[in-house]
């Protein structure tokens, strides 16, 4: 039998398609994908008309940049019609992962530069249900954060304030190298609401203090987001902001294997390497672990059935695609 179709007799996989791809004619059958059990988690929406109106059509959660605006269109969210918004909250007024799964993409990454702690930190802020994150391995084996296969000239420096004259590959990096010699703290001009104010991100700044990053912009590991995630939800931030440490205490991660080379395929280790630190840090029933790659879903099904996977789609599906998915 379909590994992902055996697999949904369990945790059934989620199918996560461009937003666009919902609508006329996009090419995805929401309600069938849902009567099947798949939750339709939809990327990357950043406004707020678009969010009610996915809302309404009845998405199983939306990933945003502006986890700000996606925290306001899922408060104002009227299911019923019954003129009470905030059907898709709690009993405390916190988001209700059972009923809506509202994602900060690379935490935060219009608010912070991406998959930062700072990120993360902002996403928490606004009390998203789960963390979006990339991840690549370095040359010895760990998974860190980054959307890209290189350190790029526009989102990181040298630490020691310096440019970028060129992308540095991650693969050719340890992550000792990685952390002590670069710093991706750089702002994005087509981002106007991004800032790496130290002052804007006081837990990430102490949690890299402890941890002994020489910056929260520094590249943190997968394990590191998981650490910082849980210091987050410790008894002083208990007692300082109770809802905030509770949302900290459950919220999920979605993590997306990234090729370390544009030239390369997936590589197994990669998703073994993920599977690992999410085992060893007690969270498979809080970690998704997503591709693009249909092959590499399948590939990490196989070996880890305890853990969820994610189908990302950016055009209509293929047949191979349909039929794993129904």
């Amino acid at each position: 039998m379909d590994t992902l179709r055996a697999h949904a007799r369990g945790k059934a996989p989620v199918c996560s398609p461009d937003a666009r791809l919902l609508q006329l004619g996009g090419g995805i059958d929401l309600e069938r994908l849902q009567a099947a059990g798949h939750p339709v988690i939809v990327w990357t929406v950043n406004d707020l008309p678009t969010m009610q109106a996915l809302l309404r059509r009845g998405v199983d959660g939306i990933i945003s940049d502006r986890p700000d605006l996606l925290a306001q269109a899922v408060r104002d969210f009227d299911a019923n019609g019954d003129g009470t918004p905030g059907d898709l909250l709690d009993a405390d007024g916190l988001i209700d992962p059972k009923r809506f799964d509202a994602q900060g993409h690379r935490g935060a990454r219009n608010l912070r530069p991406e998959n930062t702690l700072p990120a993360f930190e902002a996403a928490l802020d606004y009390r998203m249900t789960t963390l979006e994150l990339d991840t690549v391995l370095t040359a010895d084996g760990v998974p860190v954060l980054s959307h890209d296969p290189d350190l790029s000239p526009a989102k990181c420096r040298h630490a020691d304030g310096s440019p970028l004259p060129s992308p540095v590959p991650i693969a050719t990096l340890t992550v000792a190298k990685l952390q002590a010699a670069f710093v991706c703290d750089r702002l994005l001009a087509d981002r106007p609401e991004q800032t790496n104010d130290r002052a804007r991100s006081p837990e990430a700044v102490a949690f890299a203090a402890r941890a002994g990053l020489r910056d929260p912009y520094t590249v943190p590991t997968l394990r590191q987001v998981f650490a910082f995630a849980a210091d987050q939800a410790d008894a002083t931030h208990e007692a300082h902001d109770p809802l905030r440490a509770r949302n900290a205490r459950r919220v999920r991660f979605n993590v997306e294997l990234k090729r370390t080379s544009v030239k390369t395929d997936m590589a197994p280790a990669h998703g073994d390497a993920v599977a690992r630190v999410i085992q060893e840090a007690g969270l498979a029933q809080r970690a998704d672990v997503q591709s693009f790659d249909l092959r590499a879903v399948r590939s990490f099904l196989e070996l880890h059935p305890d853990l969820r996977a994610v189908l990302l789609l950016e055009s209509p599906p293929t047949d191979a695609e349909s039929q794993a998915l129904e």
